[in-house]
């Protein structure tokens, strides 16, 4: 069958949307306010965009009547800088509950038992038990609809990357997937181990290597 999406309420795509765009990454994201109070919050809409210069985007939503905005995008638009923090198996649970609507002003590190550690080029601190944390000046922000169902892009130059020693290939910058144990986002309440299901294919970067598969 065929969708069209101006005959659907905003339910209906949006449980279409979340059970086939998937696993989503999640950007467990810190951010601080003009008072410099912290803030912390998951967001599956997100993606890396390039590496020259190392960027990355996540998708705040606009969130239930009557707030206009989520605390993320009100602390951003006021001091532009973030960490994305990596989502993994071993804080999931503090994921989760980071997710919960706490009033503005108060920290979801207090709620969730999380380190707030001092990042090294912004002012928002980083998770210290997250084995992997972007430190990110924002780029652009993009309002898609302000609308209830709409939501923004928000573009962040990377200017500082942390890891783990012990996940980290110094000579290929690989990080070893199953250390790192990521999670991803499937539809309604369900999550993906994104490290314990894996397959590899062959990728063809030639016309010569194409050619070697016959």
């Amino acid at each position: 069958m065929e969708l069209d999406p101006a005959t659907l309420d905003e339910a209906c795509i949006y449980n279409f949307m979340m059970s086939t765009i998937l696993p989503r990454p999640i950007a467990w994201v810190s951010t601080v306010d003009a008072l410099g109070r912290s803030n912390l919050a998951p967001y599956a809409y997100f993606m890396g965009v390039c590496c020259v210069p190392m960027t990355v985007l996540f998708c705040p939503v606009v969130p239930p009547q009557p707030r206009r905005k989520k605390d993320t995008l009100l602390n951003i638009e006021a001091v532009p800088e973030f960490v994305v923090n990596v989502a993994s198996t071993s804080c999931i649970d503090a994921v989760n509950l980071s997710a919960a609507p706490l009033p503005p002003g108060e920290s979801e590190f207090d709620l969730t038992g999380m380190t707030p550690v001092p990042s090294s080029r912004v002012r928002p601190p980083r998770v210290r038990e997250a084995s992997v944390a972007f430190e990110c000046e924002v780029r652009d922000i993009i309002e898609i609809s302000a609308a209830p169902g709409g939501g923004w892009v928000v573009l962040g130059t990377v200017l500082a990357a942390h890891v783990d020693d012990a996940l980290l290939d110094p000579v290929t910058c690989h990080v070893d997937l199953h250390a790192l144990s990521p999670v991803g986002r499937l539809g309604a309440g369900s999550f993906v181990n994104a490290a314990t299901d894996t397959f590899t294919l062959t990728r063809y970067k030639t016309l010569a290597d194409l050619a070697s598969r016959k």
